[in-house]
């Protein structure tokens, strides 16, 4: 880990974190094990809260546990035959301007920053309220009819582009 970062900012945010590592090359990377139930989005956002440090992957792998005082060593932590992720997340950049032009609205809309093409607009702090802006945004820019029950569980800046291409008027 190149710079240092307190540990136990972390720790006071997600409590439920059995053990974490952190690297910074070739991405900004966080491997967690955790007893919760949390999400990559919801990872991301608290570490930029704790140290303002985008990261663009969360890898929830098993096996990582605290050490008496900072991170876990992520070499010794893996080296337990599970290098393989459960769960991964990565950060996707928004493609084309539809996308790019949908995550812009999440951004302002949610208050979050770089929202990405595969992010979930619930995981984001997104609600039904904020749901129902979003289509009438896109009525208004696109003419895209979309209903609230058309966007369902997995409302992610890619499907809902996808929808919107779908559903366009001519």
């Amino acid at each position: 880990m190149a710079r240092q970062l307190d540990v136990s900012l972390f720790r006071k945010v997600c409590p439920d974190a059995l053990g974490a590592s952190y690297q910074e090359s070739p991405e900004p990377t966080v491997h967690l094990s955790t007893s919760g139930n949390r999400s990559g989005v919801d990872i991301r956002a608290a570490f930029r809260r704790c140290y303002g440090v985008d990261v663009r992957r969360v890898l929830f792998v098993r096996g990582l546990e605290w050490p008496a005082d900072g991170w876990c060593d992520q070499g010794a932590a893996l080296a337990d035959g599970s290098p393989e992720a459960p769960f991964e997340y990565v950060y996707t950049q928004p493609s084309g301007p539809l996308e790019q032009a949908l995550a812009k609205f999440w951004e302002e809309l949610l208050e979050v920053p770089e929202v990405g093409a595969s992010d979930d607009f619930w995981e984001h702090g997104g609600d039904s309220l904020g749901a129902v802006e979003t289509i009438e945004f896109l009525a208004q820019e696109y003419g895209a009819r979309i209903g609230f029950f058309d966007i369902g569980d997995n409302f992610t800046v890619a499907r809902l582009a996808a929808l919107v291409h779908e559903r366009s008027r001519p």
